[in-house]
C-alpha cells in the first residue's frame, strides 16, 4: 500500500490517531498504513475494520482511529459506523489506505438506500441517536446475523447479514444465527449495555473465529469476560430449497435487481413495501393453520410475535412490542415472512393469490372494530395498492364489506381503471341527478370513490387510499352517504356507469399517472401552434401549465397536484403560480384544448398506454 509517511510536526505513531481519546486536531495528517486486508466481496465495513485490527495486531478501536474514521459525540464508536460513510471518514480512509470511495461505500448499509431501506430522514451532519431515526428500518443497527458454516472458512462477514430480510444462507441452506448460545448476546453486538463499542484497550488477542462479546463481571466491572464461543461450532437448522431461492431473489432486488408484483414490473421499493405489508398483516391476524407449511422454527417465531402483540392489546399497553411494520427481530421470523410472502408476490396477476388473503382481509376488518376501537392498526404503514387489490379480489362477494345503503357488489373494474375524479360527461350522464346541490368536482370524486367500493374497497377511506388521494375523516364519508337521497338508485347508477366504462374499453389510469409524471412541460414545438390559434404566446410557464392541464384531463386528478408543480418555478410564490394556472385553464379555448388533448392521447398511445 506504499511506504509510511511522517505526520506533521514529529515522528508520531504510525497509527496517526490511535492514541486513547477522541480523534482531534492533534494529528494533522494520517499515515498511509503499510498493510490492510483487501475487502472481501460484499463484506460489511464493520467486518473489514475487525480484520484490519487483526492484521495490525491492535484493538478494533485503535484500528478505527488509525484508519481515520470520524468520531463525534460518542467516542466509543465511529460516526454512522457501518451505516454510511461520512465525508471525514471517506477522507481519512483515502489517506490511510488508498481504497476508493466506491469500494468503501459498497460496504455500508447505505448501499441499500432506495430499495429495502429508506435513509431519507438521515442527516450525516446530525448526531441524533440512530435508533430514533432508523429504528423502524429493516436493518440491524448493532450486531449481525451469521452463518456458522460460512465463518468456518472465512473471517469476512457479508453486509447482507445486517438486513432485516437476512434469514437463510443460500450456500449452506440453513437458518442464520442471531445470538450466541454461550453469552446470550446478539452476534457482534459487543456488549449488552454498550452496543457497538469498539474497544481501544484489550489484553486478549482478537480471535475472529470466536464470539468476542463482553459479559460484565460484578467483581470486575472494568474488566468484563470475553465470550470464547467458537461461531463455527454453533448448530444450525436446515431450510427448504424454495426458501433459499426466494432469499436469493430478495437479496438481488435489494441490490437493484428487477422486481415483479403479481405478474407486473415493480420498483424495488414497491416490492419491499409489499413485503413489509405482508409481515405486518401476518403479525396481526395470521392463524396457526396458515403457518403449517413453514419450517417449524419459523412458524413458531412468527406465532410468538403475534401472541405477544395480542397479549399487549389485552393489557392495554404496548409492553415493548414493536409496531406491526417493524423489521423481523430474528432470522426465524424473517424466514417466516419470506415464506408467507413468496406465493403472494409471485401470484400470476392481481386477481390471484393464496386463499388465506380472503381470511386476512376479513380478520383485519373484524379486529379493527373489536380490538382497535375502529382505528386502522396499519394506518402508519405504506399500503401498496397491489396488496389492497389482491386482498379485495380474493374476498368472497358476500364478505367484501358490510352492505351499507344497498351497496351492490361485483364489477370487472380494478382500482387502476378508476380515475380520481370521474369524467364530466360520465358524471352528468349517470350520477349527477343523484347528488343534487353538490359541486360537480366534489360529486365526480364521490362517484370515483363509489366505483372503488364496487371494485372491492372495504371502506370509504380504503377507497380513497386505493385511488391515491388523501383520506378524509369518517364524518366526511358519512356526509357522502347523506347526499344520496335514494341510495338504491345511486348505486344502480354507479353500477351502470361501471358497465358503461367496461363496454367502452377500460383505461389504465395508474399507467397514465406513471407516464405523465415524467411530462413536466409540453414541448414548445407542440404547444406553439396550439397557442397561436388561441392568440397566445409560448412561454415556459405555459408549457408547464399545459402539462398540468393534461394531467387533469387524462388522469382525473387535480391540476394543482400535477408533478410539474413540484419543480422549481424560479422562486415564484405558490399563490402566483395558482393564479396563473387558473387563468391558463380559463383562457384556453375549446378547440385549443381539443388539440392539446389529442396530442396527449397520442403521446400516451406511443408508449402503449390507452
Amino acid at each position: 500500500m506504499g511506504s509510511p509517511r511522517q505526520t506533521a510536526g514529529s515522528g508520531a505513531l504510525a497509527l496517526g490517531g490511535a492514541l486513547p481519546g477522541r480523534q482531534s486536531a492533534e494529528v494533522a495528517v494520517l499515515r498511509r498504513l503499510p498493510v490492510v486486508p483487501a475487502p472481501a466481496p460484499d463484506e460489511a465495513f464493520t467486518s473489514w475494520v475487525y480484520r484490519t485490527a487483526v492484521t495490525m495486531g491492535v484493538a478494533p478501536g485503535t484500528a478505527a482511529r488509525a484508519l481515520g474514521l470520524e468520531y463525534r459525540a460518542n467516542d466509543r464508536v465511529p460516526a454512522f459506523f457501518g451505516i454510511l460513510l461520512t465525508v471525514a471518514s471517506r477522507h481519512g480512509l483515502a489517506q490511510s489506505t488508498g481504497l476508493t470511495a466506491d469500494a468503501v461505500e459498497k460496504m455500508h448499509l447505505s448501499r441499500y438506500d432506495g430499495t429495502l431501506l429508506d435513509f431519507g430522514a438521515l442527516d450525516p451532519d446530525d448526531d441524533k441517536p440512530l435508533e430514533h431515526i432508523l429504528g423502524k428500518q429493516w436493518l440491524l443497527l448493532r450486531g449481525s446475523r451469521a452463518c456458522p458454516h460460512c465463518l468456518a472458512g472465512s473471517d469476512a462477514w457479508p453486509l447482507w447479514w445486517r438486513l432485516g430480510i437476512a434469514a437463510v444462507c443460500p450456500v449452506h441452506r440453513c437458518l442464520l444465527i442471531d445470538t450466541c448460545p454461550a453469552c446470550g448476546i446478539a452476534l457482534r453486538r459487543g456488549a449488552k449495555n454498550t452496543p457497538g463499542t469498539l474497544l481501544r484497550r484489550t489484553h486478549a488477542a482478537l480471535d475472529l473465529q470466536e464470539c468476542g462479546n463482553r459479559r460484565p463481571v460484578p467483581e470486575r466491572p472494568r474488566n468484563p469476560d470475553v465470550c470464547r464461543q467458537r461461531i463455527a461450532d454453533i448448530p444450525t437448522h436446515d431450510v427448504p430449497q424454495a426458501l433459499v431461492i426466494f432469499q436469493q431473489r430478495a437479496l438481488a432486488i435489494a441490490d437493484g435487481g428487477a422486481a415483479h408484483l403479481a405478474g407486473r414490473p415493480a420498483t424495488a421499493a414497491e416490492w419491499f413495501a409489499a413485503l413489509r405489508f405482508i409481515a405486518a398483516v401476518a403479525r396481526l391476524v395470521v392463524h396457526d393453520d396458515e403457518l403449517g407449511a413453514l419450517p417449524d422454527i419459523a412458524a413458531q417465531a412468527l406465532a410468538n410475535v403475534r401472541d405477544a402483540r395480542h397479549a399487549s392489546r389485552e393489557k392495554f399497553t404496548h409492553g415493548g412490542v414493536p409496531g406491526p411494520g417493524a423489521g423481523p427481530a430474528t432470522a426465524a421470523e424473517a424466514a417466516a415472512v419470506l415464506a408467507l410472502a413468496a406465493p403472494i408476490v409471485d401470484a400470476p396477476d392481481r386477481t390471484s393469490g393464496p386463499p388465506h388473503l380472503a381470511a386476512w382481509a376479513s380478520r383485519l376488518t373484524e379486529d379493527r372494530m373489536t380490538r382497535y376501537h375502529k382505528f386502522d392498526p396499519l394506518r402508519r404503514l405504506q399500503r401498496p395498492m397491489v396488496m389492497d387489490e389482491m386482498m379485495a379480489v380474493t374476498v368472497p362477494p358476500a364478505r367484501h364489506r358490510p352492505r351499507a345503503n344497498g351497496t351492490p357488489a361485483g364489477t370487472t373494474l380494478e382500482f387502476r381503471h378508476i380515475p380520481q375524479r370521474i369524467g364530466v360527461e360520465d358524471y352528468d350522464a349517470f350520477t349527477a341527478v343523484h347528488l343534487p346541490g353538490i359541486l360537480a368536482t366534489t360529486g365526480r370524486h364521490i362517484v370515483s370513490l363509489a366505483l372503488a367500493r364496487l371494485a372491492g374497497a372495504q371502506t370509504w377511506a380504503h377507497a380513497s387510499q386505493a385511488l391515491g388521494v388523501p383520506t378524509s375523516s369518517s364524518s366526511t364519508y358519512r356526509r357522502i352517504a347523506q347526499r344520496t337521497a335514494d341510495p338504491e338508485a345511486f348505486w344502480e347508477a354507479v353500477r351502470a356507469l361501471a358497465a358503461h366504462m367496461t363496454t367502452r374499453g377500460l383505461i389504465d389510469y395508474e399507467a397514465r399517472r406513471t407516464a405523465l409524471a415524467g411530462l413536466r412541460e409540453v414541448p414548445g414545438r407542440v404547444l406553439l401552434p396550439i397557442l397561436q390559434r388561441a392568440g397566445q404566446n409560448l412561454t415556459w410557464q405555459r408549457q408547464r401549465h399545459a402539462a398540468a392541464w393534461l394531467w387533469e384531463h387524462l388522469t382525473g386528478g387535480q391540476a394543482k397536484d400535477a408533478p410539474t408543480y413540484a419543480e422549481d418555478w424560479d422562486g415564484s410564490k405558490e399563490a402566483s403560480i395558482a393564479f396563473a394556472r387558473g387563468r391558463f385553464h380559463a383562457e384556453l379555448p375549446k378547440e385549443a384544448g381539443d388539440a392539446l388533448l389529442s396530442w396527449g392521447t397520442h403521446w400516451l398511445a406511443a408508449g402503449g398506454i390507452r
